[in-house]
């Protein structure tokens, strides 16, 4: 349940030694250092540009495949509203619409996750880690082989993941870091991964493609309820799963817990 794991985590943010430790420990690694030799000025220009202070503290990632768009969310102060920051573009996409169900199955996962895991040594140059599959997921997937090691990364290439170019990889990595850092390693920064926006229009397209999976517009349906929620709060939803698999979608409690600036 997301609203524990990254609600209930904040503490204090900005004074722990953890999360000195955390921006510490990454900046051990070559790339790591690289991408912020190029990317924190702009980031933290970017930021004070949106009214966010100069750095980031809260982020929200949304990506949406139909649009090959990966959004930033942030707020300088877990009880306010989000705002958008910037768009980022998915280079290359990979499988259908549809969540992944398997391994192999090349599928983009649809859900709600967060950033498990930051790799600065990837095979793609930077990379981080998505949290699939999830509760949700291992109610529907493949029970021998669901699959894993669903990344955003740098290369350009995708066999499931959301790949982005090396320069963006570079900036999208390293204001997680900082992210991270301001509000400690054992938070969980959240990322959803919709189908589309789910606007009149882009029903109207599913309907018609993917009227033959009553299932699968079932689900989407269900994943619309996070959607609507941050519609309407500008606030990362919690949830729970049911034994069924269907997400609850929440408001998240005690959201401005210890947050310094409430």
């Amino acid at each position: 349940m997301r609203t524990f794991l990254f609600i209930t985590g904040i503490f204090l943010a900005g004074q722990s030694l953890s999360a000195q430790a955390f921006s510490d420990q990454q900046l051990n690694f070559d790339r790591v250092r690289v991408a912020k030799a190029r990317t924190e000025a702009r980031i933290r220009k970017m930021f004070r540009d949106s009214g966010l202070g100069d750095q980031p503290k809260y982020i929200y990632w949304r990506s949406f495949k139909l649009e090959d768009e990966l959004e930033l969310w942030a707020t300088d102060s877990s009880s306010k509203p989000y705002r958008l920051v910037k768009k980022y573009k998915i280079c290359k996409g990979s499988g259908d619409l549809g969540p992944k169900r398997k391994f192999g199955d090349m599928q983009v996962p649809e859900g709600l996750y967060y950033i498990e895991r930051f790799n600065p040594n990837s095979t793609f140059h930077l990379s981080l880690k998505i949290a699939y599959p999830n509760e949700s997921d291992l109610v529907f997937a493949d029970k021998e082989n669901p699959g894993n090691e669903i990344y955003i990364h740098g290369g350009c290439a995708s066999v499931g993941c959301l790949p982005m170019t090396d320069s963006l990889i570079d900036e999208i990595y390293w204001l997680t870091v900082m992210s991270q850092s301001y509000q400690g390693k054992e938070v969980k920064i959240p990322i959803d991964i919709f189908p589309c926006h789910f606007n009149a229009k882009n029903w109207t397209y599913l309907k018609q493609n993917y009227s033959h999976k009553p299932q699968l517009i079932k689900f989407w349906q269900n994943l619309q309820e996070a959607y609507d929620f941050f519609a309407k709060q500008k606030i990362a939803p919690g949830y729970w799963v049911d034994q069924k698999g269907k997400y609850n979608v929440v408001f998240p409690q005690n959201y401005h817990l210890h947050d310094n600036n409430h």
